[in-house]
């Protein structure tokens, strides 16, 4: 899948990764170092609303393993399967959880 991944021509990849094992991002450090990356920090297939703690630890753990490439933090796809409550508190956890991470 790397390999594919590197053929692509693009300058940044956005992946679901909230709910994949951290193999998935060890995996990532071998596309291009120029290819900015996406991780999605917000897992849309459980209820559970994340903490702006557990959002901030996921990124650290992304940028422990993958650097200054991380690029961008934002939710995986498919919110159409939760109830728009749970939904609009996810979202909202995401700013905080970040400026938690940047030490804000």
């Amino acid at each position: 899948m790397i390999d594919f991944l590197n053929q692509l021509q693009c300058d940044h990849l956005v992946l679901e990764l909230a709910h994949r094992p951290e193999e998935d991002l060890v995996a990532l450090k071998d596309i291009r170092p120029e290819t900015g990356i996406g991780i999605g920090v917000v897992d849309v297939k459980i209820n559970h609303v994340e903490t702006p703690e557990e959002i901030a630890r996921r990124i650290e753990a992304a940028e422990k393993i993958l650097g200054e490439r991380v690029k961008w933090i934002h939710p995986d796809c498919g919110f159409w399967m939760l109830k728009r409550s749970v939904a609009d508190r996810k979202i909202a956890a995401l700013a905080p959880g970040r400026d938690l991470y940047l030490g804000r």
